[in-house]
Formats: structure tokens, C-alpha cells, sequence
């Protein structure tokens, strides 16, 4: 029984040899896929099932396939929305938690967001931005 896992271990690896292998995008499909399929247990979502079983088979193709370059290309595209996605829920919290303490503003021609320390009320203040050296004022 021992020689006949360690036969099956050689046969997988040697059938896995060349091919790209399970990353961070193949487990958001999968993981996806998965989701979707047990929202579909809700009568009125029956459709999903489709759409699961889409999802798990692309992860799974992905999984096994020999175009390499491409599929790095991919998990790039997509690390890159991941990316995009956090960074704007972290700023979204760091201004909630440090919005007794700091102000954030946007400048108006590159999009970059400023924190200053909160200032006195009433007061105009004049923001540069780091980014672009644009001058912002704002009246508190």
C-alpha cells in the first residue's frame, strides 16, 4: 500500500512537470466558485450554479495549464485590481480612525490624497501637494 502512494506521488509530479501550477488567482476563482455555489442553494439563485461551475473549472484549467507566460500575466493583471481595491479600503479606514486627529484632502489636479494634522476652525489654510507641488486652499 506504502509503494503505491509513493508510485501515485511520482505520477503527479511527473504529470504537474511544466505546468504552471494553483496561485493566488486560481484560489480566488476556486474560492469564488465556491461562494457562488452554495448561494445557489437559494431557490431564487438557482442560475448561479452555472456560473460556480465556470469559475472552478478555469481555476482548475489555469491550474494545468503549460502556457506559463500567459498565465503570469494574468495573476499580474489581477494582483494589480487586488492592489487597487486594498489601498483604497485602507485609505477609507485610516480616515475613519484618524479622523479626530488628521484631515485628508484630494488634490484636485493629480487625485492624491493629503493628511494634515486637524487645524483650528475658521481658519483658510494653504495645502501643497507632494506629489504635483499644486497649492490647495481650503477654509476649515
Amino acid at each position: 500500500m506504502r509503494n503505491w502512494f509513493r508510485n501515485l506521488g511520482y505520477k503527479l509530479r511527473n504529470f504537474m512537470y511544466g505546468r504552471y501550477g494553483y496561485d493566488e488567482l486560481s484560489q480566488f476563482l476556486a474560492f469564488s466558485g465556491i461562494i457562488l455555489l452554495f448561494l445557489a442553494c437559494i431557490p431564487f439563485l438557482r442560475f448561479l450554479n452555472f456560473l460556480a461551475f465556470i469559475l472552478v473549472i478555469w481555476a482548475y484549467a489555469r491550474a494545468l495549464s503549460k502556457n506559463i507566460y500567459k498565465r503570469q500575466m494574468e495573476r499580474y493583471k489581477y494582483l494589480e485590481i487586488k492592489n487597487k481595491v486594498r489601498q483604497k479600503f485602507t485609505l477609507r479606514r485610516n480616515i475613519w480612525r484618524e479622523r479626530k486627529t488628521h484631515k485628508y484632502y484630494k488634490c484636485p489636479r493629480c487625485k492624491a490624497f493629503v493628511r494634515i494634522i486637524k487645524p483650528e476652525k475658521g481658519k483658510i489654510i494653504i495645502i501643497q501637494c507632494p506629489k504635483c507641488g499644486q497649492e490647495i486652499k481650503k477654509k476649515i
